[in-house]
Formats: structure tokens, C-alpha cells, sequence
């Protein structure tokens, strides 16, 4: 119809793209169309921000070299989707560089600003400075949610600054800063690092209790993970049998970290089980009863990673277990209709390179 979007409507297209991960096709579409809908705020910082989700730090630094050469007004939002670009591969000379201009450009740094540029520090390990501008920030009272401290506190994790991990803490319960499941996720990871078992296990009975909140299942995942690390299966699997009494029970992910945990300390058997447990192959009177309602596939049970179920297989082929229970279990879940994939067969004729289908029958007794 020779019709020509309107800038609303590119914009919106120009959205869907860097959405769904095509930036390319975002930036041809914006050059062939320039032409007719001239380039302003909005269209650039929308294909900046798919710069910045895919690490493309430089190109968002041309972008906004361009912007600027085309005497495009900037606005504090579209300086924040460049510093964002950069602080998340750590690029912080860039940083700097953008901060100074703002003020050239009549722009004012704002909280999302000082945010990114500590998430910045983070990225690259500079903690210290990270904590300078974080209590800057404190100071200024642009430090009011839990987000911040977050983004310090995995740093400090990642980078085992543990001393400023304690202090952050401190400060969120002398200031009142109420947690979410976020900080209790960062929380478990960093006393796992710590070898403080126990106070992982404390933090995620004593911290929602007290701020009004349930653990969601990635915590609980997560809580399992720090026990097995730290070799204490046995507690991981209290963990695992509590969750079974929540309302939303058990997922896949928290079944694959139990199966692999079993698999790490030797305990092959208990790693069957709960692959019959996951997919729901417990009989009862001769009916399979799954123990959960909340299944992920059309049979009602779970789908585990193919990874987690190859791992178990080769275990048990090197500990001679494959005729007692791997050929059985394959057996079964070829019974039930299991998704499983035909690498998997391959295992029960001794390789792992075979992927042929029709072989599966002959592998676990011709059904």
C-alpha cells in the first residue's frame, strides 16, 4: 500500500526485534527507513538496549557517537542504556567517559545511573569501588530497595570479598532494607562459598519468616546445591523432602540437582529412584501413581535434561550396574512413553554414539 510508518510505529518494530534477540535486523530496518522516519531518542535507545542485552558495548558506543554527531537531543534514559551497555562487560573507563558528558549534554545522572555503574564495578571485581559508589549512593538516599545491595552482594560473592559481604548486611538490617527471594538466593551461595552450611539452612528458615515471604523453588534448588558442595547429602535430601510439602512441590531442575548430587557421593540406586520418582513410575496395585499433580509433560511426569540421565547411565555403566538397573530403567521409561532420546538406548548396548530409534527395543528386551 506504499504506506510509511509513522516513528510510534518503528519504534514498536524496532522493539519486537531486539526483543526477540535480532539486532541486525533491527539496525537494517532503522537505516533503510531512516530516510523517511528520521532517527530521534527513542529509536536509538531501543537499538542500543539490544546492544547492551547482547554485549555488544561497542557498537552501543557508536551508536551513541553517532547520535550525538547527528545532533540528536540525550536524555538520562538513553545515557543509561549506554552505561548499561558497558558496565556489563566490566568497561568502566567507558563509563566514566559517558558520566562526564552528561553534563555536557544537560543530562543528570539519576539512582538507575549510580545503579549500573556499581553493577559495573561489580562485573569487573572492583568491589572497593563499587562500595564507594554505593555509599555515595547510601548518602544521597538513592539507596532505599533491596536491588542495589543485591547487585553488591553477588559481587562480593563472585569475587570473595566476603569482609564487604557482612558489612552490606549489616547496613540492610540496621536500615530496615527489606530482602527478596533474590538476596536469599545470593545469601545461600555465599555461606556455601563460606562452608557455613548451617547458615545457609539458618538464612532461608529465618529471613522470610521474618520479612513475610516464602522461598521460591530456585532458592530451595539452590539450598540443595550448597548441601551437596559441601558434602551433605543427606541434608540436601531434608531439603528436597521438605519442598515436597509445599503447594507447588518439587520441579525438574531440583530432581536433575538430587540425581547428580546421588551420582557425585555413589549412591546410584538412590538415583534411580528418584528417576521413577520424577516421571512418575512408582507402582502401586499395578497402577503407576505420580506422586505429584504438577507435571511438565502429557504423561504427568517430569522431563529431566537428557545430560543429567547420560551421566547417570555412564555411572552406572562403570560401576557394572547397567543389567541390574539401567537396562531396567530404560525399560520403564520406554514402557511409559518417556521422551527419551535414543543416545540413551545407546548407553544400554554399551555406547554412546548410536542415536537409532528402532534399535531401542532390541537394547531392553525386545518390547
Amino acid at each position: 500500500r506504499a504506506m510509511v510508518p509513522n516513528d510510534i510505529v518503528l519504534g514498536c518494530m524496532l522493539d519486537a526485534l531486539v526483543c526477540n534477540g535480532q539486532i541486525d535486523e533491527a539496525l537494517d530496518l532503522f537505516r533503510r527507513l531512516k530516510s523517511r522516519v528520521p532517527g530521534n531518542t527513542v529509536l536509538w535507545s531501543t537499538l542500543i538496549k539490544g546492544f547492551a542485552t547482547t554485549h555488544q558495548a561497542e557498537r552501543a558506543m557508536d551508536a551513541w557517537r553517532e547520535m550525538r554527531s547527528e545532533g540528536i537531543k540525550m536524555n538520562t534514559v538513553a545515557y543509561n542504556a549506554v552505561v548499561d551497555a558497558q558496565a556489563r562487560v566490566g568497561a568502566m573507563d567507558a563509563v566514566s567517559t559517558l558520566v562526564e558528558t552528561m553534563a555536557v549534554d544537560g543530562c543528570t545522572p539519576d539512582t538507575i545511573t549510580y545503579s549500573t555503574i556499581v553493577k559495573g564495578y561489580c562485573v569487573k571485581g572492583d568491589l572497593d569501588k563499587a562500595f564507594e559508589v554505593f555509599r555515595g549512593m547510601q548518602k544521597n538516599r538513592m539507596a532505599g530497595d533491596s536491588i542495589i545491595y543485591n547487585t553488591i552482594l553477588d559481587g562480593c560473592t563472585r569475587h570473595g570479598r566476603m569482609d564487604l559481604a557482612d558489612i552490606l548486611l549489616e547496613d540492610m538490617e540496621k536500615l530496615g532494607v527489606v530482602p527478596s527471594n533474590f538476596t536469599l538466593g545470593i545469601l545461600v551461595k555465599m555461606y556455601g562459598r563460606r562452608r557455613q552450611v548451617h547458615k545457609a539452612l539458618e538464612v532461608v528458615k529465618e529471613l522470610p519468616a521474618r520479612h513475610g515471604f516464602l522461598p521460591n523453588a530456585q532458592v530451595r534448588t539452590c539450598l540443595m546445591c550448597t548441601c551437596i558442595n559441601n558434602n551433605a547429602l543427606d541434608t540436601a535430601f531434608e531439603v528436597f523432602e521438605d519442598v515436597k510439602k509445599h503447594s507447588h512441590g518439587i520441579d525438574a531442575k531440583a530432581y536433575g540437582t538430587m540425581i547428580s548430587g546421588c551420582i557425585r557421593y555413589g549412591r546410584l540406586a538412590k538415583a534411580v529412584e528418584l528417576v521413577d520418582e520424577a516421571y512418575g513410575l512408582h507402582q502401586e496395585g499395578g497402577k503407576r501413581t505420580p506422586p505429584y499433580a504438577d507435571r511438565k509433560d502429557s504423561r504427568g511426569g517430569w522431563i529431566l535434561e537428557t545430560e543429567t540421565l547420560e551421566h547417570l547411565l555412564r555411572s552406572l555403566a562403570q560401576h557394572g550396574m547397567m543389567e541390574d538397573h539401567g537396562v531396567p530403567l530404560l525399560e520403564r521409561l520406554h514402557a511409559a512413553r518417556a521422551p527419551v532420546s535414543g543416545r540413551l538406548c545407546a548407553y544400554a548396548m554399551g555406547g554412546g554414539n548410536d542415536t537409532r530409534w528402532y534399535e531401542y527395543p532390541k537394547a531392553v528386551g525386545g518390547h
